[in-house]
């Protein structure tokens, strides 16, 4: 069962038993015992050693679709079933992670809507672009996410401000408010001196999440601009990373939001900026953005630490259908904390998105897991041949992607099997 737990300091009590001797005859004198030593030799103390496990997915995206598909008969909205296949991998790690790329800012501020067709060419402007779709889910989408594992969400990206400043700052209030911990954007400024910390087992991690674009909506934020984390405030992410340290943190990771979207390898603002924040402290770096998986590696920071880098994590749901933009991972990293020091070891999963034809009527999207062995594949209800193929593409085309060096891949066994 995953724990997250505050850090405590164990003392741990050990004694020696004395072994008494047999009783002698009754007809010999009793010999003389030998003198016993002044004291006990103090036993050496086992070293304490610690294991945490992060599990870490890609964009959470609601669409329009996605949506009404969750209404339920009430009015109420309910998503946990596009995550109940996957649910077992995520209460396998201590602590589970993931970015959510929208806002949940109330259904007075509209819901996800399709995006929206660029306007007629005219003589000034003659290439009209097509406007950024905007993203907004109902409250539920939290407790939903809560129930099946999430233990900590990042904000910051390219539509935490698609329903403006008051959006964002709900969007914070209703995720805290569900119980998941959250970085990346703020209700004060005074917040980002509070560094997100969390333990497990332990091992103590901390998190920081900063954007490259908010999709041109900067206006919006007026003088709150400090509301969210920007990959090019260096400064201030620099003093992010060494809050997380001050306060304890064993492992700092940081979630970039960065690259060029629907393009399988990092280009070099993504490769530079992972290198400074390795030289910053950063102990993992964990990309979103392009909503395609791109490559993991390990570089070394500048005081010689190997860092884990995930240049992608691609989406993890919602209904894009650009190619490979359905296929995803999970990714888990296992720290272990001795006297020596800290380790890092990685893992993953290929995961992909289907739109399953449900026995009830709905048009369900769910989020799967892909294993090598593809009978494992299923869905809440058995595959069809196309969904079939799906999942078995998405794990051909990720671990092409992420290969088998940086990080291994995960086996099935029965733990991750809700029908096992």
């Amino acid at each position: 069962m995953k724990r997250i737990l505050p850090i405590l300091l164990a003392l741990m009590l050990s004694g020696c038993a004395a072994t008494r001797p047999a009783a002698a005859p009754a007809e010999e004198p009793a010999p003389t015992a030998a003198p016993a030593p002044t004291s006990a030799p103090t036993p050496e103390p086992t070293p304490e050693v610690y294991h945490a496990g992060v599990g870490i997915i890609g964009d959470i995206l609601m669409m329009t679709s996605q949506i009404s598909t969750a209404k339920q008969e009430d009015g109420s909205y309910d998503f946990t079933d596009s995550f109940r296949v996957i649910q077992p991998l995520f209460e396998s790690v201590d602590i589970m992670a993931g970015n959510f790329e929208g806002t949940l800012a109330g259904e007075e501020a509209g819901y996800t809507q399709k995006r929206p067709e660029a306007p007629p060419p005219t003589a000034d402007n003659p290439n009209p672009k097509q406007p950024f779709q905007t993203f907004n889910a109902p409250d539920e989408l939290a407790d939903n996410l809560k129930t099946v594992g999430f233990d900590l969400l990042t904000t910051a990206n390219n539509h935490s401000v698609d329903r403006g400043l008051e959006g964002l700052f709900r969007t914070v209030e209703v995720i805290k408010r569900a119980g998941i911990a959250q970085t990346g954007t703020f209700l004060r400024e005074e917040d980002r001196e509070q560094p997100c910390i969390l333990t497990a087992n332990g091992i103590t991690f901390g998190f920081v999440a900063a954007t490259s674009s908010v999709n041109k909506h900067d206006a919006k934020l007026g003088d709150s601009t400090w509301a969210v984390a920007r990959l090019g405030d260096k400064e201030r992410l620099e003093k992010e990373i060494a809050l997380c340290r001050e306060a304890g943190a064993d492992v700092v990771i940081v979630f970039p939001h960065w690259g060029e979207q629907y393009v399988d390898e990092p280009n070099s603002g993504q490769t530079e900026t992972a290198q400074w924040l390795a030289d910053c402290g950063a102990d993992a770096v964990i990309g979103s953005h392009p909503h395609c998986a791109q490559p993991f590696g390990w570089i070394e920071s500048a005081d010689g630490r190997k860092v884990f880098v995930a240049y992608s994590m691609s989406n993890f749901i919602s209904n894009m259908s650009i190619e490979n933009t359905e296929y995803g991972l999970f990714l888990r990293l296992d720290v272990t904390k001795t006297a020596e020091g800290i380790t890092m070891e990685a893992s993953y999963l290929p995961t992909v998105c289907v739109r399953q034809k449900m026995s009830d009527g709905r048009r369900l999207h769910q989020a799967l897991p892909c294993w090598q062995d593809e009978q494992k594949n299923t869905g809440l209800e058995p595959l069809d041949d196309g969904d079939m193929r799906k999942a078995q593409r998405a794990f051909e085309h990720v671990t092409d992607i992420c290969g088998r060096d940086a990080a291994k891949l995960i086996d099935w066994n029965e733990e991750y099997d809700k029908q096992a």
